[in-house]
C-alpha cells in the first residue's frame, strides 16, 4: 500500500513536473503581441526611465529579477517595491482567471495586468514620483509615419516602439516624454481633435486637407462640400475620423502685432490667440505658411474666430506694400521709455478703439494719462497731411525732428514704446538725409534711395519687432530714420525712384552698404553670408574704374595693399581710405571692458565666440583664463576682412569670428586714430576689420587699415565718386551688386 501511494504520489510530480515543461515551453513558443489585455515586459523601461534608473538600467534589471514576458502583480509588487512605493499606491490583487491557470501550479496564482490597470498604476506612480511632470499622457491623431518619428496631431515625436503597426490617419493615447513617444495607454482614443486645418476638398467620401505644411486625404463617411476652402477642426472617436466642424465666423484687418498669447489687429485690438495659430495662403497655390510670412500692416488678412480666440489666419492675397512702422528707441538704446510726451504743428486727433479725440497745436499729451486704463495702444495723428507730430520732454520743448504719419503708443509692463507709421516712401525721405549727405550728387542719392528701399522692403518680411507691432527700429541696427531733416534733393531721389527694388534671381535683395571702403568690398564672408546662394548678388570688388579681384588672404598682401594704396581707387583721399591706430591692451580696465564685450556678443553671434582651454579642449566659458597676453589674426578673407582672430590667455583662448566682433574688441584698447588727412579721431569701435595688427611691447599693437564700415554691398562714397564720373544710378548698383535686376517692387 504504502509502495502504491509512493507510486503515486510520483506519478502526480512526474505529471506536474511534465505539466511545468509543456507550460514553460509553450510560454517560450508563444509571441506576445501588443495588447489591451496585458502589458509586456518590453514596454517598461522606457515607461519607468523618468525614474532614477535609465531605460537600460532598467532593461538590465528587470531580466534579472522579473520572470515571464508580461506583467503580473508581480510585476507590480517588484516595480513598487523598487521605487519604495508599495504604501501608496493601490490595485486589484484577485486571482487570475482559469484559462491562465498554469501560472498557479504549485504556488501562489498571479493575476495578469491588463493595460487598463497598468494606466491606474502608472498613473499614481507618475502623480507620486514624477515631480517636474516629464512624462505626459496625449490622444494624438497620427497623419504620418517617418522612420522612427511619428506626426501627430500635436507634434513629431520620436517612436522607437518594436513590433507595433502604426496606421495613419487613426488615433492613439500615447505616454510622451520630452520628444519622445515611451508608452502606449490606448490603442484606440476614445476622441481626439486635430484642430484648425484648411479644408482643400470634400468629394467622393474624401476629404483634403493642410495641417503642418503637409496635405493630407482620408475617408470621411458622408460628404460636407460646404466645408471646403474653409477652417475646420476634425474629430476622431474610436480611433477613426467621425466629424468635421466648420469654422463659420471671421473678421478682417491688418495684423499690427504678434504676441505669444494675443495678436494685435488694426480696428480690433488685442484678441486672444490659439498657442499653434496656423497661417494659410489661399490665393495662387493654396499652402501653409508661418506668422513671420504676414507683412504686418501691409497684408489683407482674414482671421477665423471661435469663443473669441483667433484660431486660424487665411491670406487672401499678395502684400501691397505701403506703410512701415519703425519702433523709435529710447536713449538707451532700448524700446521702453518711462514716459512719453507728443506735441503737434497742426491741430491733431487721440484715436481709441472708443472713438477719437481732438487737441489742438499747443497741447501736449503723455502717454501714461493716455494709457491709465488697461488699453494697450493708442494713435496721434495731425489734421492734415502736412502736420507734424513731435517728441518733446515733460516741459513741452521739443526734442526730435518732426514726424509725417501717426505716431502710436503702446503700453507694456516694463514701459511705453512708440511707433511711427507712415507710407513707405515718405519713411524712405527720412531715412536718405540721415545715412547719406544731402550734398551727395543726385545719381548717388538715388542709388542710395535704392538700397534703403530694397533693405527696407527685406524687413517688412522678417517682422522683427512684431512683438511691438513694428518692422524696424530708428538706429543703425536697421537704417537711421529721422535724424536729419528732410531736405529736397533727397525727397527728389526717392520720388524718382518711387517703388523701385534690387532684385536678384526673382527675390528682392538686402542691399546693405557702408560709408567708406578700404578699395575693395566683400562678399558677406564676414558675416558667412558666402555661405547662402540667395546672397549671391554680393561679391569681391576693387572699387575702381573696370573693378576687379585682387587676393588679400596673405598678411603680406593685405599689409602691402594698405600700406602702397591704389591712386586710381574710387575713394583716394577721402579721410577714412587710410588711417592709423594704436591700441593698448594690458590694462585691467581694458581687459574687463573686453570680456564684457566677448560675453555679450556671444550672445548675439554664439557660433562667432569660441573657447578653449590650454590643451585646446573647448569650454563653454571663459572662466579662469586669467590675463590677456596676445592678439593674432589667425583668418583674413580674400578680400582682406578679418575672419577671425585669437585672444590668448594665461589658462585658454577664444577665437573671435564676426567684423563687428573684431572691430569692438580692438576699439576697446584704442588710444589712438589718425585718418588719411592728418586728423585724429576717438571712437570705441575700429572703423573696420580691414587692418593690419603689429605687436608693439608692454601689450600695445599697431594698425593700419581702410575703410569705414562693415565693407559689405554698395560703399556710399564710391557711389558719389562713380556719380561725379558720371555714372548712372542703374551703372552705380550694377558695380556694387553683380546679376541684379531694378524693378518696381510694391506688390509681394
Amino acid at each position: 500500500m504504502k509502495n502504491k501511494i509512493k507510486l503515486l504520489v510520483i506519478g502526480a510530480g512526474l505529471a506536474g513536473l511534465i505539466l511545468l515543461i509543456l507550460y514553460k515551453n509553450s510560454q517560450q513558443n508563444k509571441t506576445y503581441e501588443y495588447t489591451e489585455e496585458y502589458i509586456q515586459i518590453k514596454e517598461l523601461p522606457t515607461l519607468l526611465d523618468f525614474y532614477y534608473y535609465t531605460a537600460e538600467e532598467w532593461e538590465e534589471k528587470l531580466k534579472e529579477e522579473v520572470s515571464g514576458e508580461i506583467v503580473t502583480t508581480d510585476t507590480i509588487a517588484w516595480i513598487l517595491e523598487q521605487t519604495s512605493s508599495a504604501e501608496y499606491i493601490t490595485y486589484e490583487t484577485e486571482e487570475m482567471s482559469t484559462e491562465h491557470s498554469f501560472l498557479s501550479f504549485g504556488r501562489k496564482k498571479k493575476k495578469i495586468i491588463s493595460r487598463a490597470e497598468w494606466n491606474g498604476i502608472y498613473s499614481q506612480l507618475l502623480d507620486l514620483l514624477d515631480e517636474k511632470g516629464a512624462v505626459r499622457r496625449l490622444d494624438e491623431i497620427i497623419l504620418k509615419q517617418e522612420g522612427d518619428t511619428l506626426v501627430c496631431s500635436s507634434g513629431t515625436y520620436h517612436f522607437d516602439i518594436k513590433d507595433l503597426e502604426i496606421k495613419p490617419m487613426t488615433s492613439m493615447g500615447f505616454y510622451i516624454r520630452e520628444d519622445r513617444i515611451v508608452g502606449i495607454s490606448d490603442f484606440k482614443s476614445e476622441s481626439a481633435v486635430l484642430s484648425n486645418v484648411y479644408v482643400q476638398s470634400v468629394q467622393n467620401g474624401t476629404v483634403s486637407f493642410l495641417s503642418e505644411g503637409e496635405q493630407y486625404e482620408l475617408p470621411l463617411g458622408n460628404d460636407l462640400e460646404t466645408a471646403a476652402g474653409r477652417v475646420c477642426d476634425l474629430l476622431w472617436e474610436d480611433g477613426v475620423l467621425a466629424r468635421v466642424l466648420i469654422k463659420e465666423d471671421t473678421i478682417q484687418g491688418n495684423l499690427i502685432a504678434v504676441g505669444d498669447e494675443t495678436i494685435e489687429i488694426e480696428g480690433y485690438g488685442e484678441i486672444s490667440r490659439s498657442e499653434n495659430l496656423p497661417v494659410y495662403k489661399t490665393y495662387g497655390t493654396i499652402e501653409q505658411k508661418e506668422l513671420s510670412d504676414i507683412v504686418i500692416a501691409n497684408m489683407k488678412v482674414e482671421y477665423v474666430v471661435a469663443e473669441e480666440c483667433i484660431e486660424a489666419i487665411l491670406l487672401t492675397e499678395p502684400a501691397q506694400i505701403s506703410r512701415i512702422r519703425v519702433l523709435l528707441l529710447a536713449e538707451d538704446g532700448g524700446p521702453y521709455r518711462e514716459d512719453i510726451y507728443i506735441g503737434a504743428s497742426t491741430s491733431y486727433r487721440i484715436i481709441t478703439k472708443e472713438g477719437k479725440k481732438k487737441k489742438k497745436a499747443s497741447a501736449v499729451v503723455k502717454a501714461s494719462k493716455l494709457l491709465a486704463s488697461a488699453e494697450g495702444s493708442v494713435r496721434i495723428k495731425t489734421k492734415g497731411d502736412k502736420g507734424l507730430l513731435y517728441l518733446c520732454d515733460a516741459s513741452g520743448k521739443r526734442i526730435s525732428n518732426g514726424y509725417q504719419g501717426i505716431l502710436e503708443l503702446r503700453k507694456y509692463p516694463n514701459g511705453y514704446a512708440v511707433v511711427s507709421e507712415l507710407p513707405i516712401e515718405q519713411y524712405l525721405c527720412s531715412v536718405v538725409p540721415s545715412e547719406m549727405p544731402v550734398s551727395y550728387e543726385p545719381e548717388a542719392l538715388k542709388a542710395q534711395a535704392v538700397c534703403a528701399r530694397s533693405y527696407a522692403y527685406i524687413q517688412l518680411e522678417h517682422g522683427d519687432y512684431a512683438a511691438f507691432g513694428a518692422h524696424v527700429d530708428d538706429t543703425t541696427n536697421y537704417q537711421v530714420y529721422n535724424k536729419q531733416s528732410r531736405d529736397e534733393k533727397t525727397t527728389a531721389a526717392v520720388l524718382d525712384t518711387a517703388g523701385t527694388v534690387i532684385r536678384y534671381q526673382g527675390d528682392t535683395a538686402e542691399a546693405y552698404y557702408f560709408s567708406t571702403s578700404a578699395g575693395v568690398t566683400g562678399n558677406g564672408d564676414a558675416w558667412h553670408l558666402d555661405q547662402d546662394s540667395k546672397y549671391g548678388y554680393l561679391s569681391q570688388t576693387l572699387v575702381r574704374e573696370g573693378g576687379g579681384e585682387i587676393d588679400l588672404s596673405g598678411e603680406e598682401a593685405f599689409a602691402a595693399f594698405i600700406e602702397e594704396p591704389d591712386a586710381s581707387a574710387y575713394e583716394t583721399g577721402k579721410p577714412f581710405y587710410r588711417w592709423k591706430a594704436v591700441g593698448d591692451f594690458s590694462s585691467e580696465e581694458t581687459m574687463e571692458k573686453m570680456e564684457n564685450i566677448i560675453r555679450t556678443r556671444k550672445e548675439r553671434t554664439p557660433e562667432d565666440i569660441l573657447f578653449f582651454n590650454q590643451k585646446g579642449k573647448q569650454k563653454e566659458n571663459m572662466n579662469g583664463f586669467g590675463n590677456l597676453v596676445r592678439l593674432s589674426i589667425t583668418k583674413r578673407s580674400q578680400n582682406g576682412i578679418i575672419l577671425q582672430m585669437k585672444l590668448e590667455y594665461e589658462k585658454g583662448s577664444v577665437l573671435v569670428g564676426n567684423e563687428y566682433n573684431v572691430r569692438a574688441l580692438l576699439g576697446a584698447g584704442l588710444t589712438e586714430l589718425v585718418l588719411a588727412d592728418g586728423s585724429k579721431r576717438e571712437s570705441e569701435l575700429l572703423p573696420s576689420a580691414y587692418t593690419t595688427l603689429t605687436p608693439l611691447e608692454n601689450g600695445t599693437y599697431r594698425m593700419s587699415g581702410g575703410g569705414y564700415g562693415h565693407g559689405i554691398g554698395m560703399s556710399q562714397n564710391g557711389a558719389q565718386a562713380m556719380a561725379l564720373t558720371g555714372k548712372s544710378c542703374e551703372e552705380i548698383l550694377k558695380f556694387f551688386f553683380k546679376d541684379i535686376e531694378l524693378i518696381n517692387g510694391e506688390s509681394k
